[in-house]
């Protein structure tokens, strides 16, 4: 059966901000127990903690080229969020997950997102997500135009976070709607506009106009 695509994000919207934030907290623990270099805890929440990563896999393999340094910096801290999700049940937005259950009868459900891309569909096994989903699509490129172009154009784009993809996705005229109940970001509901500050005002999901 035919079915409208409905795209989301996942951070902030599905899964708590936290659930990716203290993941990198624990990956410098890794990391410290690893060089035995306590100062690399200064990097801890940092904006710029990505140079605290260089820094360490320099450290670690300091041999190998940038490429498989950061791989290897992924893998680490995908395994961090895993290990938090398990650990944390409550990490994710049980309404939300029963809003999307709902909705995946009528529609079908991708996930798009420009990070993780072979972890994701094990951090979405932790969280117990798994089955939510009927497409998840990564790229470091333009997701909306992207995603469009492999599959079709979705009826509305919902996310929590990453300015740029909704700048994207409006720049294709596709709707979105702001999911505002997770790190409230002003900048990003002035520029959304259709702003949803709990998963109940997202209920018009159900009477979206499918052909």
């Amino acid at each position: 059966m035919y079915k409208e695509i409905i795209a989301t994000g996942i951070d902030g919207f599905l899964i708590k901000h936290e659930a990716f934030i203290e993941p990198h907290k624990t990956w410098f623990d890794r990391v410290i127990r690893l060089t035995g270099d306590k100062s690399l805890a200064q990097w801890k929440g940092r904006k710029d903690f990505f140079l605290g990563i260089d820094k360490a896999m320099k450290k670690i393999m300091p041999y190998t080229k940038e490429e498989q340094r950061l791989g290897k910096a992924r893998k680490w801290y995908a395994e961090e969020i895993i290990a938090y999700l398990k650990e944390h049940p409550e990490a994710v937005y049980k309404d939300v997950e029963n809003m999307l259950r709902k909705l995946k009868i009528r529609y079908a459900l991708a996930l798009i997102t420009p990070s993780l891309q072979e972890y994701m569909p094990a951090i979405l096994e932790a969280a117990g997500l798994s089955q939510v989903f009927d497409v998840i699509f990564v790229s470091k490129g333009n997701l909306p135009e992207e995603f469009t172009y492999k599959y079709r154009e979705p009826i509305i784009y919902i996310a929590a976070r990453n300015r740029e993809i909704f700048a994207q996705a409006k720049e294709l005229e596709i709707p979105c709607a702001y999911a505002a109940w997770d790190n409230f970001n002003r900048e990003i509901a002035d520029f959304v506009g259709n702003n949803a500050k709990s998963p109940d005002e997202l209920k018009f999901l159900h009477q979206l106009e499918t052909y």
